[in-house]
């Protein structure tokens, strides 16, 4: 029903009353006095009629019957951006070997948006060209993807991409990966907390499908004797001197190389400290020589707050350049001395550090 209508109707018995009455008060002076009554509930249906309704702006306002008012009050949906596919699947990746595949990126919005920048959440994930022009509602582009699995196997990769709208809005997808073991390692990681003089450690490689391989060296050089280099096995046990490692400066993993093609190099992680942190410093893409002189002189600073004589025998700190992350090795103590470090620098010089570890 028009929302008017009773409205409508509640004037018009008004009117018509008021008029009959006083027609009728000419003839007798009893019926003015019934039409009064009459008059008087035509405006207590028109008093009704205006609470029910309201005024004009508020009965427009009502929804339809079987609509709810939260449908139209709900706020829209800010994604303009449909990633296809939704998830980017590598499937199975081996170590150490980059694998590419193609987005494809489209405006589902009702308006132009123009793209400030790809990115991937880490130095492992890069990106082809992409356009930077004002992408109409609608229009679509293609983009490649690379994921580098680094050296670890028998894990599952998830790696965010960014994609920065030019109004400061960001929007994510995912790119998902299995990283396949070929020759397994055991254990996963090696532990060097504390004194590693005259320390050996046993690691047994096996290969998974029963071939035979060879060693064919060792990173650092020295902590492993290769007398294996001649001898084909589908498995070895080796001792590895971790007094050499440390003399090799305590690298975050030993690198074993080996005869198979899928194989090349198996990195073994050590933990050598008793806690890890890690903070964001501005990133440095390739060939940008000003943000790594901006990276090393940050380095610099927080080095430069840090009394060496506070610092324990596991203190490291080591630079990824491409994604600006700095990772600190060391015990609580270590981790709290470089925390004051980056809280006394400027909060213009953007250091902060990351709460979570990235996955994969």
């Amino acid at each position: 029903m028009d929302a008017y209508l009773p409205i409508a109707l509640a004037r018009l018995a008004v009117r018509g009353a008021s008029a009959l009455a006083s027609a009728l008060a000419l003839a007798s002076p009893l019926a003015s006095v019934v039409f009064a009554s009459v008059v008087f509930a035509a405006v207590v249906f028109a008093a009704v009629a205006l609470a029910s309704v309201g005024s004009p702006a508020k009965a427009a306002m009502l929804p339809a019957a079987g609509e709810s008012a939260l449908t139209e009050q709900a706020a829209p949906s800010t994604t303009v951006l449909r990633f296809d596919p939704p998830t980017l699947d590598l499937g199975e990746m081996l170590a150490g070997q980059r694998k590419t595949a193609v987005l494809t990126v489209t405006n589902v919005g009702d308006a132009p948006v123009a793209i400030a920048s790809m990115k991937g959440g880490c130095g492992c994930t890069t990106l082809g060209e992409y356009p930077t022009d004002t992408l109409p509602p609608g229009a679509s582009f293609r983009v490649d993807v690379t994921v580098d699995p680094g050296m670890r196997t028998g894990i599952g990769l998830r790696k965010p991409v960014h994609v920065v709208l030019a109004d400061g809005r960001v929007e994510t997808m995912y790119v998902v990966g299995t990283v396949k073991t070929i020759i397994a390692v055991s254990p996963e990681q090696l532990e060097a907390v504390g004194s590693v003089v005259g320390v050996d450690v046993s690691v047994t490689l096996a290969s998974v499908d029963g071939a035979p391989f060879r060693i064919t060296g060792v990173e650092p050089a020295g902590i492993l004797a290769l007398a294996h280099a001649d001898i084909a096995s589908s498995r070895f046990e080796l001792e590895i001197d971790l007094e050499a490692w440390e003399s090799a400066g305590r690298p975050a993993n030993i690198t074993i190389q080996t005869d198979r093609p899928d194989a090349r190099e198996l990195a073994i992680p050590v933990k050598f400290a008793d806690a890890v942190a890690m903070f964001r410093l501005p990133a440095a893409e390739l060939g940008r020589k000003g943000q790594e002189a901006l990276q090393d002189s940050l380095l610099h600073e927080i080095d430069a707050r840090i009394g060496e004589s506070a610092r324990s025998s596991q203190f490291r700190m080591r630079l990824h350049r491409e994604s600006g992350m700095l990772f600190v090795h060391g015990t609580i103590g270590d981790l709290e001395l470089v925390r004051a470090a980056v809280r006394s620098l400027p909060s213009s010089s953007g250091v902060r550090e990351s709460v979570a570890p990235p996955k994969g």
